[in-house]
């Protein structure tokens, strides 16, 4: 009646599950201010740098940031004054802000391994991971010790899915700290990338090792059980990191995609629900309950999920296409089905998806023919 859409483990956890981009810390505020004009300027630069480190403790990003730009109109030929803006702009998640601050950080002090790590960060958190790729692996070559430069360096080429590129650099990481096990859990899930799964798991197993109380690891264990086909161990991680971490709608998801395989579909429903209680935007969870509805013949409810998803998402062809099927499973709404089977079309030729086009239309061709 309808295919099912492959959701098993999702891109978007994946990339969450292995990655790791930790902030930077804030930079400190000069201690000597010699390009001050004068004593006056010293005296008020030295309050202003003060009270913005005072202001950055205390959680007030905004005050902090409109303290540092009155500092760096006194003395714009201090990299760090500039660091430290590009820190509180990243706090207030205004990433192309911080990143331009960061370079210019960088112009006035090129050889600061903190000013290319942050920027490295605030890249990742635009999207730009060649970019980030960079900064970072400037970072590591003027402080090879810096084990979150390796990190985050791996984390940039993972996303870009240079697999053995992030291997590499995990292995610096974890040959300046073994026990890390953001490093270990992250090159596991890099192997398995890769296609070893044994080697995956027994990085995976020693991360837990490590920390057995980070459900991140749990999750990533959750997965590589999953590439390996095995659901038993899979659910049980799953399991344990939504234990863990009770809030997380991605494990949520995962947990009902498991029961789906297994025909639970109470246990999936009830999962899949939790998870969009918790992650709203959670695309994957309402395509999923719709489809469990289809297949159970509640047309109906069927009708409502995929609405509820075209509501919110509504350039996704895949939604379009199951509201579609459900109207058109239900009867007596041919009209609407066609209009959401052109419109999935419509969607499908804009992703370059051939193989949608073609599902699209065959539906189509079906209604039209009646």
């Amino acid at each position: 009646m309808f295919k099912t859409t492959k959701l098993l483990v999702s891109n978007v956890l994946l990339a969450i599950a292995a990655t790791v981009f930790v902030v930077p810390a804030v930079a400190q505020p000069p201690q000597i201010l010699a390009q001050a004009t004068s004593q006056a300027n010293i005296n008020e630069l030295n309050d202003l740098l003060q009270k913005g480190r005072d202001l950055v403790n205390s959680g007030n990003m905004d005050e902090a940031l409109n303290v540092y730009l009155q500092a760096v109109q006194l003395d714009n030929s201090d990299a760090k004054i500039y660091s430290a803006l590009a820190y509180v702009q990243a706090l207030r998640g205004d990433f192309e802000a911080a990143a331009k601050f960061y370079r210019d950080a960088i112009t006035l002090d090129p050889q600061n391994a903190d000013f290319y790590y942050g920027l490295g960060y605030t890249l990742a958190r635009l999207q730009d991971y060649p970019a980030a790729a960079q900064a970072y692996r400037r970072a590591t070559q003027l402080q090879r010790d810096n084990i979150n430069a390796h990190l985050g360096l791996a984390a940039s080429l993972f996303r870009q899915q240079d697999y053995r590129g992030a291997i590499e650099a995990y292995q610096t990481a974890l040959a300046l700290e073994p026990n890390s096990w953001e490093a270990n859990a992250s090159m596991g899930m890099a192997w398995l990338r890769q296609g070893n799964a044994s080697q995956s798991l027994q990085f995976l197993q020693q991360a837990m090792e490590l920390d057995p109380n980070q459900p991140n690891i749990y999750l990533k264990l959750g997965i590589a059980y999953l590439e390996q086909g095995d659901r038993t161990a899979a659910l049980d991680a799953f399991q344990e990191a939504a234990r863990l971490s009770p809030f997380n709608g991605e494990i949520q998801f995962q947990i009902g995609e498991i029961f789906r395989l297994q025909e639970n579909f109470e246990g999936a429903m009830q999962a899949y629900q939790q998870a969009l209680a918790m992650e709203p935007d959670l695309v994957a969870a309402n395509m999923a309950i719709g489809e469990i509805q289809l297949r159970l013949r509640d047309y109906i409810g069927a009708i409502v999920s995929f609405r509820r998803a075209a509501d919110r998402f509504a350039d996704q062809p895949s939604v379009h296409y199951y509201l579609g099927l459900a109207l058109k499973e239900r009867g007596g709404r041919e009209p609407q089905a066609i209009a959401s089977f052109r419109k999935a079309r419509e969607l499908y030729e804009k992703q370059g998806d051939r193989e949608g086009v073609r599902q699209a239309e065959a539906a189509l061709r079906e209604l039209e023919a009646n």
